[in-house]
C-alpha cells in the first residue's frame, strides 16, 4: 500500500512544484494537516498543476483506487477522499483519516497525537530540546516528562499543521504561524514536536 501511494507522490512531485498562491474559494493555501482532539486527521494537499504533463482524471483515479484498496485491506472506511479538484493552476486534494495510524500507514510519514506519557510509551524518547512559544523558555527531556499528561503532536511531514489547542512548546524545525498553527520547515530534518496547552 505504501508503495502505491509513494508512486502517486512521485507522479505528483514530478509535475508539481510548491506554490503558496491563495484562492478565496479554498481555505488552504498550502498543504495542511488538521488534527482534532478526538484523533481525526485531515490533510489538504495544495500544489501547482501542469495540465500538459498529467491528467487530472488520472490523478483522481489513482487516489480513488488507493483509498479503496487501503479501506478494503483494513475492513472499514478509515480514509475518505473528500475532494480532488483543479482550480486554475492549483490542484486541491482533501483526505480524511479516522486516526493518526491510518495517516501513517497511507501517507508513509510519522504522526503521533496523544499525551507525552503515551508518546514515551510508544517509543518516542523525548530526547529533544523545545522552546516556549510565548516566553521563549527552553525545556529538555526532564521538564517534558514532568508534563506527561499534556498533549503532544510529533510529525515528520514538511507541512502546515492546525491543532485543536494553542501551541505551547515547539522544536527548532517548527515555525509558528498562529496560536494554533505552525509549519514544519522544508529544509529541516528529523521529527517535529509540538506540545499543546
Amino acid at each position: 500500500m505504501k508503495r502505491k501511494f509513494f508512486t502517486i507522490c512521485i507522479l505528483i512531485c514530478a509535475m508539481l512544484c510548491f506554490s503558496g498562491c491563495a484562492d478565496e474559494k479554498y481555505d488552504f493555501a498550502e498543504t495542511t494537516i488538521s488534527v482534532e482532539k478526538k484523533g481525526k486527521v485531515k490533510e489538504s494537499i495544495v500544489e501547482s498543476f501542469d495540465r500538459d504533463y498529467y491528467s487530472l482524471d488520472e490523478l483522481k483515479n489513482e487516489f480513488i483506487s488507493s483509498v479503496a484498496a487501503y479501506n478494503e485491506s483494513i475492513g472499514g472506511e478509515e480514509i475518505k477522499l473528500k475532494k480532488v479538484e483543479l482550480k486554475e493552476s492549483q490542484v486541491y486534494v482533501d483526505l480524511e483519516f479516522t486516526g493518526p495510524s491510518d495517516y501513517e500507514n497511507f501517507i508513509g510519514e510519522k504522526l503521533f497525537v496523544g499525551t507525552i506519557g503515551d508518546a514515551y510509551d510508544n517509543g518516542y524518547t523525548m530526547d529533544v530540546v523545545l522552546k516556549g512559544v510565548e516566553k521563549g523558555d527552553v525545556i529538555d527531556k526532564r521538564k517534558i516528562m514532568s508534563m506527561a499528561d499534556s498533549n503532544i503532536i510529533i510529525m515528520s511531514e514538511h507541512a502546515r499543521i492546525r491543532t485543536f489547542s494553542d501551541i505551547a512548546y515547539v522544536s527548532a524545525n517548527i515555525e509558528i504561524v498562529d496560536s494554533d498553527e505552525a509549519r514544519v520547515l522544508n529544509e529541516s530534518d528529523g521529527l517535529a514536536y509540538l506540545i499543546l496547552e
